[in-house]
Parts: structure tokens; sequence; C-alpha cells
């Protein structure tokens, strides 16, 4: 009897024990789980819109400062004719900073950009600075892009040649149009009557 006594005041022990070691172990369970939550909630790196991106490279949106659109001096391959020829197109690797192409191009950066040192785009940038959330909307834009990029230069020479005689053609038209009416008929005819009927003899 006193040995069935002493197992139940025993098995009474172990499980106010149990319940004791259970119960305090549920906030110490709870607070290891928030540093882990929070861990993973840094490690989420903010993403950009494509389409705000899109917008901030052709001009259809403006830069919270007023800086220029992208498109006015790179090409990414958008657009009839691709954008600038001023600065690299951001689609290749730039051999010059040996720097891949966007969007892993580390000087696709609001400090890069915004530095009063970075040729060109300093003195326009440092006076009228884009923000951070704003490259990464243009990273977004440029990770939509295709990798490959074929250049555009052979097609912009071949618009400006076709536009360049189409104006001759139409300013030889009309030019011919006026001196004819003008004159009252053909060059030959206005030659002989300037050199008094003696044709130009």
């Amino acid at each position: 009897m006193l040995k069935t006594m002493f197992e139940k005041r025993f098995q009474v022990v172990l499980l106010v024990v149990f319940l004791v070691v259970v119960i305090a172990g549920i906030p110490m369970l709870a607070s290891a789980e928030e540093p882990q939550q929070a861990t993973a909630s840094e490690e989420v790196a903010p993403v950009g819109n494509p389409e705000i991106g899109k917008m901030l490279y052709t001009g259809g949106k403006r830069f919270t400062n007023g800086g220029p659109p992208c498109i006015s001096c790179h090409n990414v391959g958008v657009g009839a004719l691709g954008g600038g020829a001023l600065g690299p197109n951001l689609m290749l690797p730039n051999e010059k900073y040996g720097v891949g192409p966007a969007p892993a191009n580390p000087l696709i950066a609001a400090a890069w950009i915004n530095s009063p040192g970075t040729p060109i785009m300093g003195a326009i940038f440092s006076k009228r600075n884009v923000t951070d959330e704003e490259v990464l909307h243009l990273k977004a834009f440029f990770s939509t892009l295709p990798a490959e990029q074929t250049s555009k230069t052979g097609a912009f020479v071949g618009i400006g040649a076709a536009g360049f005689v189409g104006i001759m053609i139409f300013f030889g038209i009309v030019w011919s149009g006026r001196y004819r009416n003008r004159v009252g008929g053909t060059a030959h005819e206005a030659i002989w009557r300037n050199y008094g009927g003696k044709g130009g003899k």
C-alpha cells in the first residue's frame, strides 16, 4: 500500500514537472520564432514595377526630381530606333567599365547616377537626383527585356538616307515649279532672254 501511494505521488510530481516545463517552454518557443520571421522579412529585397520602369525609361512618366528620360541618351532596343546614341546600350556589356548588361550592371544605382564625378550623367543628375525606388523600377523593366540585343544603327542610317533623298526630291520638284513660273518657261528660254536673245553665245 505504501508502495502504491509512493508511486502515485511520484506520478503526480512527474506530471507537475512536465506541465511546468511545457508551460515555461511555450513563450521561449514563441520568442525563438520571432527573430526568424524578422530575418526572413529582412531577406526579401524590394521589387520594382517594370511598367513604371518602362515609363521612366521612355519619358512616359517623369522622374521625381525632373531628370531627363533614359531613352534620350541610352538604347535598350525599345522604340522604332531604340533610343539615344550618346550613352552605351544598357543591355550590352560595357567594356569601358568592365560591367555586364542591365539589370545586373552595378552601375545602374542611384549612387553612381547621382554622383557629380560620373561622366556626362553626373552633370545632370547630381542636380536632379534619381531615387532608389526609381532605379528599382528601371531594373525591373530591364529584367523583362531580351538579353540578346540587335543593333539598330543600320536601320537609323537607312531611314536617315531615305529621308534625305525624299526631302531632296520634294524640294527639287517644288523649286523647279517655282522657277518655271517665275521665268515664264523653261530654263533655256530664261537664259535666252537674259542674254538679250543671243542664246548665251
